[in-house]
């Protein structure tokens, strides 16, 4: 049976390289979802290999631009998705970058960024998606990273259907 990504979770989805969580797009994007990607792929990049628009991606960079967030400042990262996810039930963020973020900052700050929105993402009934390499963290940093997770492992199955249509 597969798992049914439903509004108000978050999802990590263990891997080693974020494609399966970027061909999600298209699928959110279909059922209704206002997809936002956030990653350290260049949005010419996801374009080019995933058909992901430039306007749909906040790129995890040091490079100044205006989708660019930088990846020490965590709190106006965590200030846009929490905004974004206010805006409506059919939010949906592709997050990918989890390892990068704590290379630049330090776990528990990036623990606490990943619990602060998965608080909206209950409230608001968005959805966050993230995909994380088992072998950059400990089983400890795993285990706080899935506490308030649904865990997809890379055989599971997965379905979109449980995104609610745009108003």
């Amino acid at each position: 049976m597969p798992i049914e990504l439903r509004p108000g979770y978050l999802y990590i989805f263990k891997a080693r390289k974020p494609d399966r969580i970027l061909r999600l797009y298209h699928d959110f994007a279909r059922s209704g979802g206002d997809v936002l990607c956030v990653t350290r792929l260049h949005p010419d990049q996801l374009k080019e290999d995933f058909g992901i628009p430039p306007e749909k991606v906040l790129w995890l960079s040091n490079s100044v631009g205006t989708r660019n967030v930088n990846p020490q400042n965590v709190g106006i990262l965590t200030d846009s998705l929490i905004r974004y996810f206010e805006k409506g039930s059919n939010s949906v963020v592709i997050l990918d970058g989890l390892e990068y973020l704590v290379m630049q900052n330090d776990f528990a700050k990036v623990l606490r960024f990943l619990n602060y929105l998965y608080e909206s993402v209950a409230v608001s009934k968005g959805i966050l998606v993230t995909a994380v390499d088992p072998r950059a963290f400990s089983t400890q940093e795993l285990a706080f990273l899935e506490k308030n997770a649904v865990t997809v492992e890379e055989q599971d199955e997965i379905s979109t259907v449980g995104i609610p249509p745009r108003a």
